[in-house]
């Protein structure tokens, strides 16, 4: 019985230290609307609209519409952190995300730039609006339009 609580208690501060290593710069941390995105040089925004959520506590959610698709965003959470000007993250299914991140902050909001300098996305700061995030779909419900999200 000892031996079960000795283990119970060093999986328990095992998991508390790496929560505790985990953190987001404060440049990153707040609600965000995608204002132009570019891959290879060639711009995407006709593609996609995008709201983008990076909370203190390590977690985001990202609403994500296409241009095909009507009216509904896809709703995507997960957990996120920055370490030596780089932001990266998973979705909550586990899944990372398809790249890494450095940013900067800009005077309306941020840039994030794949570590490959493929990619680049420039962010507003804006409230998200509530017709998104009560429109949206589900957490793990995709619209019927294939694709991956953004980031």
């Amino acid at each position: 019985m000892g031996l079960a609580a000795v283990i119970f208690t060093a999986a328990a501060c095992q998991k508390d230290d790496e929560q505790t290593g985990k953190t987001v710069d404060a440049v990153v941390v707040g609600q965000w609307h995608l204002i132009g995105a570019s891959a290879e040089g060639t711009s995407i925004m006709q593609e996609v609209d995008v709201y983008l959520c990076i909370n203190a506590d390590c977690t985001f959610e990202l609403y994500q519409k296409s241009g095909s698709q009507s009216h509904r965003y896809d709703r995507y959470t997960g957990t996120c952190s920055t370490e030596g000007g780089v932001l990266t993250g998973a979705y909550s299914n586990g899944k990372a995300w398809g790249g890494k991140y450095t940013y900067s902050k800009t005077t309306y909001g941020i840039i994030l730039k794949t570590t490959n300098r493929l990619e680049e996305q420039r962010y507003q700061a804006c409230e998200i609006p509530a017709s998104v995030k009560d429109g949206a779909n589900p957490v793990g419900v995709k619209s019927s339009v294939t694709g991956s999200p953004i980031l």
